[in-house]
């Protein structure tokens, strides 16, 4: 317990500073969102080059990728009947059930409590949630914006404009032509090796001090209704989670870490590219009351998965 303590302490610790450095000014909203596009466009995708060249493209892969697509949109369909039931707002709701927020803090995560080894197990999870994303979920999000229904090649060419989904497919097929990395550049012992490892390692504390300055703006106040969000949300995603983690990837034959990622996986909160279609002044306080409180309540989840993983 101790050990995973003091191995999650840099994360709190930047969280922390990233909040205060917000709060005091030193931190502005540009100066984040620069972060944020240094995170999405160089050292994010050069995590997820690095994690999808030493996964293995096989049926075991698209089939779980295919499962954790469909459960996505399971939770949608989930939230819609938990935002009239539980009165919370919607289609606000709706939304906020699909997808995780893998690449803000999912890899962050990982590599903090299982070690750069388990990257790509995550990255195997992560695959059909991300594809959901980048379809399924920023269609309906799109939609919302602009009244009115989105193309499919509108949807391709965001696909094909993301650096993030050019460095999942590039690895793809770098483990193809290289299964294991073996005699590869970006090997262990490969000439690239140590660029794409110092460029990913930015991941995490940047991710961190950005998380920290999103919370920096909440208020106890408006934290009813997103408390509530958030318990029924990791209810029911922790449920949905465990059935897939200790049911289809032990069925589809993968090794006991595999379904630690897809649990850690489901325990994410929303997507934090949903604030940027979501607007309105009362959706876009309900939405930043959710993933502050999610964001804290996913890392103390994760603390405790891997604690009781040992």
């Amino acid at each position: 317990m101790n050990t995973v303590i003091y191995d999650f302490l840099p994360i709190f610790f930047l969280i922390a500073l990233g909040a205060i450095l917000g709060k005091s000014g030193f931190f502005t909203g540009e100066m984040v969102a620069g972060l944020k596009k240094i995170v999405a466009s160089i050292a994010l995708p050069a995590l997820l080059f690095g994690a999808f060249a030493r996964i293995h493209v096989e049926l075991g892969l698209g089939l779980l990728a295919l499962v954790i697509f469909l459960a996505c949109g399971l939770m949608g369909l989930i939230g819609s009947v938990v935002a009239r039931l539980a009165h919370l707002p919607n289609p606000a709701t709706t939304f906020l059930f699909q997808g995780f927020e893998a690449g803000m803090l999912g890899y962050a995560l990982i590599i903090a409590l299982f070690g750069q080894d388990a990257v790509r197990h995550f990255a195997t999870a992560d695959l059909g949630q991300v594809v959901f994303v980048f379809t399924a979920l920023l269609a309906q999000l799109k939609r919302s914006e602009a009244r009115a229904s989105v193309g499919a090649l509108d949807l391709l060419r965001n696909m094909l404009l993301s650096p993030v989904i050019v460095a999942i497919a590039a690895g793809l097929v770098a483990s193809v032509a290289f299964p294991d990395a073996q005699g590869s550049p970006w090997a262990s012992d490969g000439a690239l090796a140590p660029l794409l490892t110092t460029v990913g390692s930015l991941t995490t504390p940047l991710v961190c001090l950005v998380v920290g300055f999103g919370l920096k703006d909440f208020h106890p106040s408006g934290a009813g209704r997103a408390l509530v969000f958030v318990v029924l949300r990791l209810a029911v995603a922790l449920a949905l989670g465990s059935l897939v983690a200790f049911g289809v990837v032990r069925a589809l034959g993968f090794p006991p870490i595999q379904s630690i990622a897809v649990l850690v996986l489901f325990i994410l909160p929303p997507p934090f590219v949903i604030p940027v279609f979501r607007t309105a002044q009362d959706d876009a306080r309900f939405i930043g009351s959710v993933l502050s409180l999610h964001t804290i309540a996913s890392i103390v989840a994760a603390v405790a998965i891997a604690t009781l993983a040992g």
